[in-house]
């Protein structure tokens, strides 16, 4: 970061961590690919892009590509064997890949490079619902991609196209320190607090607020903010991680917050020093 100014140096962060045009293409090959090999072993309906690639949101490298494949037949009574049934197929088909279950889905990472895929079994409700495998248990949940690609879209208009780009600050905060949550539960979380926030999006003041608030209410379960109905997880896998989640979350709100007192002081040195700090660069 060769300008010493915080704003520069968060637009230089946000360039550097946006997918480039090689990862996107790598990513529409990985599609094809597999879409074609799906529709052929297991005669898939459908294949739609999900998750953060489909927001705008998705950081690089970390972010994997989502994807729900609409199945063809009855929906099994266990998730399991829609997984199972999916990672055999996968398997077969990319055998230079490694491929494993990863609830809700089937993990595919190349060993060329190129970002990871996650494919969703999903069996058709009625016009955007589907059922899906629970990251829980071995039953079916609802979900509607629609609905959470449309909420994030209205938050960004509303930002004057600055909601995106703060929720990616909040998802490299979390891939750089390498805290235990789960990525779409940030997303809305940070999607939410831009509903509220005053406007217009400052990224050091925003960033602080945003902390500051997500340390006072904790981390804990969330209302989906599109109303469509099921509780969001924080995605902590034990009470292990959810103590370092929570840690992590109470460093980033004090370090934004002297971000932005150095910011109001003038002291730009200081304040990208915070910046760093936050981002935990440089101390690798």
């Amino acid at each position: 970061m060769t300008d010493a100014t915080v704003a520069a140096s968060i637009a230089f962060l946000l360039q550097a961590m946006t997918p480039d045009a090689d990862e996107r293409a790598a990513a529409a090959q990985h599609r094809a690919s597999l879409e074609e090999w799906l529709k052929q072993d297991l005669g898939i309906v459908r294949m739609r892009e999900t998750g953060s690639w489909h927001h705008g949101t998705a950081i690089s490298p970390t972010s994997d590509v989502d994807y729900f494949v609409t199945m063809p037949d009855v929906r099994p009574e266990t998730s399991y064997t829609a997984l199972k049934a999916l990672r055999a197929s996968l398997t077969e088909g990319f055998p230079e890949c490694w491929v494993w279950i990863d609830r809700p889905a089937v993990r595919v990472t190349y060993p060329s490079g190129g970002p990871a895929v996650e494919i969703t079994p999903a069996y058709f409700r009625d016009a955007d619902d589907y059922n899906i495998p629970d990251p829980a248990s071995n039953g079916w949940i609802q979900s509607n991609p629609a609905i959470h690609l449309e909420y994030v879209n209205d938050v960004q208009h509303r930002t004057d196209g600055k909601a995106k780009s703060l929720i990616r600050l909040v998802k490299i905060w979390k891939a750089m320190n390498k805290v235990p949550v789960s990525s779409f539960y940030l997303e809305m979380r940070a999607a939410r607090f831009t509903e509220t926030t005053t406007l217009p999006i400052i990224y050091d003041w925003d960033l602080r607020d945003f902390f500051r608030g997500l340390a006072e209410v904790g981390l804990r379960e969330m209302n989906d903010p599109t109303q469509y109905g099921r509780r969001i997880g924080v995605g902590a896998a034990s009470s292990a991680e959810l103590v370092q989640a929570t840690h992590a979350v109470d460093r980033a709100a004090r370090l934004a917050g002297l971000m932005r007192e150095a910011t109001e002081r003038d002291d730009e040195a200081i304040a990208v020093r915070h910046l760093m700090s936050l981002y935990h660069l440089g101390m690798q």
